[in-house]
């Protein structure tokens, strides 16, 4: 894909037809996953929007038909999906699982950041456990279907994890993934109660590199299985969405609405992994791998390429949700 100063990668004529493919998005009400959401709808998938609020979700297909009127009835469906509640991801995937025979296209988008710390009903870091160990319960349940449908010869199989840039910023020193506490982390907690907003973005951050070494380590272990599908990781850079706005202070918040890109451009990298052909064509070249804004391979930081970091955060994961649902494999 060229830069935003020569032709950009247009969706429109990029993404081909996708008429016959399911695709899931969490996020999908608002901001880039309502983008994404859009962009593969167009094109004739099936999409089912995960979103925690009935009433937004179903606002936000009523708006998506207004907006597009190619996209056809009961092509959208709304997926009831708090993320912060393992019953409800459970729930989720097996109601993906009961009522379809394949499953093309997964991205994983939805995210949070808090400004003071709170715990998931498991007991885990709300940032944590929304961005990342939620989303890897999701993954990991439809991960039988997904690999059903790699099965298939024509099959062009995609799982898109939805990061940041933050993942380079104020990583806690040693990290290793390898106790339960690094799902439970406060942020640098030695700072004064009026830098708080300091750990808002620590436990971002850490979640944000989850999302990278989990893409990277899947892949890893469906290249060991020799499935075909192809999983990865992408920086949508600052984006004007109400999550996105929600981390800076209130008087920051006009200054940075009008810097950030419109979701739009936030999901453009997002359809361009998840369903531009050329991914495809050059599987050996993007899986596993990290992109950013322009849909550029971009070699994230240090640690996010660590590959015995990212098996121990797959296998701390793993060992932290065995206790409350049985994972699918």
């Amino acid at each position: 894909m060229g830069s935003w100063f020569s032709t950009p990668w247009d969706p429109e004529t990029g993404v081909p037809d996708l008429s016959g493919k399911v695709a899931v998005v969490t996020g999908a009400n608002a901001g880039i996953g309502y983008e994404i959401t859009a962009g593969l709808a167009r094109k004739g998938a099936k999409v089912y929007l995960g979103a925690r609020n009935k009433v937004k979700a179903e606002a936000a297909i009523e708006r998506l038909h207004t907006e597009n009127p190619t996209i056809s009835q009961g092509s959208l469906i709304y997926l009831p999906l708090d993320l912060a509640e393992l019953n409800e991801v459970v729930t989720a995937t097996d109601t993906v699982i009961a009522n379809e025979q394949r499953l093309d296209i997964l991205v994983n988008n939805a995210g949070l950041a808090t400004y003071s710390y709170q715990t998931t009903s498991a007991g885990f870091e709300m940032t944590m456990g929304v961005n990342h160990l939620a989303h890897f319960l999701l993954t990991l349940r439809l991960l039988p279907l997904l690999k059903r449908t790699a099965a298939d010869p024509n099959s062009d199989v995609r799982i898109v994890n939805v990061s940041s840039a933050a993942h380079t910023m104020l990583i806690p020193p040693n990290l290793a993934f390898d106790t339960a506490a690094d799902f439970k982390y406060h942020g640098p907690t030695s700072y004064p109660s009026w830098a708080s907003r300091r750990d808002l973005f620590a436990r971002y951050a850490l979640s944000k590199l989850a999302n990278i070494l989990f893409a990277s380590e899947l892949q890893r272990r469906m290249d060991t299985e020799k499935v075909p599908l192809i999983a990865t990781s992408y920086n949508p850079s600052g984006v004007n969405t109400e999550g996105g706005m929600s981390v800076w202070p209130a008087w920051m918040r006009p200054i940075m609405s009008r810097i950030f890109a419109p979701p739009a451009k936030g999901a453009l990298t997002g359809l361009f992994v998840a369903a531009a052909p050329e991914v495809k064509r050059e599987a050996a070249r993007y899986k596993g791998k990290y992109f950013n804004e322009k849909a550029r391979l971009e070699k994230p930081s240090k640690l996010a390429q660590d590959p015995q970091l990212a098996r121990n955060l797959w296998e701390l994961s793993e060992e932290a949700l065995e206790s409350f649902v049985k994972l699918g494999k």
